[in-house]
């Protein structure tokens, strides 16, 4: 068998077709260490990631570079996410990146984006399960670190920007090991008070300090809660799992209170602008009652009550009047219609009767055509049984002749007989079987 020859385009197409179809290559975690990076003018970052014994060729377009809060150097150790894939112009295996974080967190930053991932594909991050902001709330719990800043900068804008909405604080450690526990404490709490919306506070700092957010029994507790619950953690360069499991997200504690809540001054200027349209809709329809109210004054009626009672009499006889035409009327058609009914009994009378006796003629004259058309036919009957029994093959037999039969076919020339034939001779009586000895033809 002759072996297929391959074009060097059509093996690394091939190679990239069955790259790209492998799902579990379209998204992973790579960690390694920067080498050749270069920052090109047209925004995209081209690099190697390496490690002690392989290396690979990487490169994070325009679109993702610009929003990468890291710059990369040579030799910093890091953690991205990327995609595998096949560049066909080199035939190169290549990593095509969307995210790069520094590797200080290492296994923690595995364990943050499966986990992400986890909870995403659970739908904990849906839209579909995102409370609505209350407009206008009146009940505000805080959760925070009872001494810490972010504190301080949500009750001074809450103060500004609110001040009639009631306060509840419900102090919580917001770092260390057991600050996921406690926080998910703390919203219980803060829930139970049913508030119209809690604000989970806290400054910025390194991401370790910030790492409790993180924790998937403080997600979950998130999402459980009934209570609508706005995060404003770190700064707005900090991202954790709370942020997407929250009903909203704000860059900043300070953020987390503005989004909370409306500012004050502009909603007296709006009640300003609703209060002056509402007294000119008010004026307007004082005005038009007042006319009408003119309007009204000037009626005959008001100048003179008894015109009210004149024209209601007048209207009343002349319906009176109508009625006993109506009367009238309803009797004259009663008696016309009594009329109708007289007429209407003898017509139907005499139709029956017409109708009686033309049916006496019809069953006459048809029961005569019957007997008629049955004596013709027994006529005609007779003539054909008398014709049919003077042909039967039975009276001829009565007259001597005989009808010879070979295994049921009928005999009519000596041609179609043989010697040693077995034949069948009927005749008017009966049939008898003959064997053929010899045979003369005429």
């Amino acid at each position: 068998m002759k072996q297929a020859i391959y074009s060097v385009s059509t093996l690394v197409r091939y190679l990239k077709a069955s790259v790209d179809q492998d799902m579990r290559l379209q998204s992973i975690l790579i960690k390694g260490e920067i080498s050749n990076f270069t920052n090109h003018r047209s925004g995209h970052w081209y690099f190697t990631l390496k490690d002690a014994h392989a290396r690979l060729s990487c490169v994070m377009f325009s679109s993702y570079a610009s929003r990468s809060k890291l710059m990369l150097k040579e030799g910093m150790q890091v953690i991205v996410k990327a995609s595998l894939s096949v560049y066909e112009a080199q035939g190169a295996v290549q990593l095509y990146v969307t995210s790069v974080q520094l590797d200080g967190l290492g296994d923690l930053y595995l364990e943050y984006e499966q986990l992400k991932q986890k909870l995403s594909m659970e739908g904990l991050f849906d839209a579909a399960h995102k409370k609505p902001l209350p407009r206008y709330p009146q009940h505000i719990a805080i959760i925070s670190a009872k001494e810490g800043a972010a504190l301080q900068d949500v009750l001074q804008t809450l103060k500004r920007r609110w001040p009639i909405a009631k306060i509840s604080f419900i102090p919580s450690l917001v770092q260390g090991k057991e600050a996921g526990a406690m926080l998910c404490e703390a919203i219980q709490k803060a829930d139970a008070l049913k508030p119209d919306v809690i604000l989970l506070a806290r400054g910025g700092g390194a991401i370790e300090d910030l790492w409790c957010f993180n924790e998937e029994a403080l997600a979950r507790c998130i999402f459980a809660c009934e209570s609508v619950i706005i995060s404003g953690v770190g700064h707005e360069s900090d991202t954790t799992l709370v942020d997407y499991v929250s009903d909203a997200r704000a860059p900043t504690p300070t953020g987390a209170a503005e989004l909370a809540t409306p500012d004050m001054q502009e909603v007296i200027a709006q009640l300003y602008v609703m209060r002056r349209s509402m007294m000119q809709h008010i004026d307007k329809h004082m005005k038009n009652h007042r006319k009408q109210l003119e309007r009204l004054k000037q009626h005959r009626y008001l100048s003179n009550p008894l015109s009210y009672t004149q024209d209601a009499m007048l209207r009343l006889a002349m319906l009176a009047k109508g009625l006993e035409h109506s009367v009238y009327r309803v009797q004259s058609m009663s008696l016309s219609l009594t009329h109708l009914q007289k007429r209407l009994q003898l017509c139907l009378m005499q139709q029956k009767a017409y109708t009686n006796e033309a049916l006496k003629q019809y069953q006459k004259r048809l029961y005569q055509g019957i007997q008629g058309t049955l004596s013709e036919s027994l006529e005609q009957l007779q003539r054909k049984a008398v014709l049919l029994d003077a042909y039967s093959p039975l009276k001829v037999l009565g007259r001597g002749y005989a009808l010879v039969y070979e295994k049921q076919q009928m005999i009519t020339s000596v041609r179609d007989i043989k010697q040693k034939d077995t034949l069948t001779i009927r005749m008017k009586d009966g049939s008898v079987d003959v064997n053929v000895i010899t045979k003369e033809e005429f």
